[in-house]
């Protein structure tokens, strides 16, 4: 059996608005396994990113993380601060959205990318010789020069490179990329994932790719978590996805996807997106379900086995005839 290394129990989390808590993340329920790539995917605000931040603890301290969070067995939420520092980097690497908001604009590449080795105790020499091989592993040759260089003066594209390379610097078991290639434009997205895919075969590395692109999480990814409104609703093997969907929520998805060389008719999914404080104490997607019944409004489904996937739904069961015929429309 393939061993877990990070382990999300009814993760959650809370945060200070207007005087009260209110959730951003409601349930995320996954493992990743050692060497495993998986892919989280949602619309913008169904708490991607949050539930991001909670596995690094990169929350404020009036901030109230709920659930468990275990990487390699030890409880992240129980680490105390010089843990945390540890846990950040040495063994957990993140790679952000926009290269340019997490960067120094003052100091230069070098510096980012030399910060986490120096801290660390690496000699400045070989820390040095370490930046240049990585920056020549994600596809940056003149390092020297590259290293000199201030943000302001790379392509985003470059800038990215140097991200991934500074989040690999200090050898992590787990590279959690956060919506890599939102800030790129297409060709650079699909070399910037290249990389990534690379560094994480070369490795040995476990994955989690942030995105709101299907497809892009179905072509880097082992499984694939669909997330809304701060819930993960289905898990599934990325191969089997598209054709095999099983949560209402999912299969609503990938019918109101456009298709090259498809003469169906888009669908839309009824009502609006809601961010997780707005729902209630049922299943998240309840408002917007074409099979939601009282029961789906009053109490939170569990995930459970479902065909090889992993599904949140009360009426699994009994719609798996309806489900097949949207499918059917793909």
């Amino acid at each position: 059996m393939t061993e877990t290394l990070l382990e999300l129990q009814h993760t959650g989390l809370d945060i200070p608005v207007g005087g009260r808590l209110l959730p951003v993340v409601h349930d995320v329920t996954l493992t990743i396994a050692r060497g495993e790539s998986v892919g989280l995917v949602g619309e913008s605000g169904s708490g991607k990113s949050m539930t991001a931040r909670t596995i690094m603890r990169l929350t404020r301290h009036d901030w109230r993380p709920r659930g468990a969070v275990r990487f390699a067995g030890e409880d992240v939420l129980a680490m105390g601060s010089r843990r945390l520092r540890q846990l950040r980097g040495a063994e957990i690497g993140m790679i952000y959205q926009d290269p340019r908001a997490h960067t120094n604009p003052v100091r230069t590449n070098g510096d980012s990318l030399l910060e986490g080795m120096l801290a660390a105790g690496v000699p400045r020499q070989e820390a040095t010789e370490r930046a240049l091989g990585l920056l020549a592993s994600v596809g940056i040759p003149d390092g020297v020069r590259r290293m000199a260089q201030y943000p302001h003066q790379l392509s985003g594209g470059l800038l990215q490179r140097i991200m991934i390379a500074a989040a690999m610097s200090m050898q992590p078991q787990l590279l959690i990329a956060d919506e890599p290639t939102t800030a790129l434009d297409v060709t650079t997205q699909e070399e910037v994932m290249a990389i990534i895919g690379e560094q994480r075969t070369e490795r040995g590395l476990s994955l989690l790719v942030i995105t709101h692109d299907l497809d892009l999480a179905a072509a880097v990814t082992d499984r694939i978590a669909v997330m809304y409104a701060g819930a993960v609703l289905e898990v599934a093997p990325s191969r089997s996805l598209h054709r095999e969907a099983r949560h209402p929520y999912t299969v609503a998805l990938m019918t109101s996807r456009p298709a090259l060389g498809s003469r169906r008719r888009i669908q839309t999914i009824p009502g609006r997106p809601v961010s997780a404080f707005e729902v209630g104490e049922g299943c998240v997607f309840a408002a917007r379900c074409p099979f939601a019944v009282d029961h789906c409004r009053t109490e939170r489904p569990e995930l459970r086995e479902v065909d090889g996937h992993q599904v949140a739904c009360h009426r699994i069961d009994e719609i798996g005839d309806e489900i097949d015929a949207l499918r059917g429309e793909l």
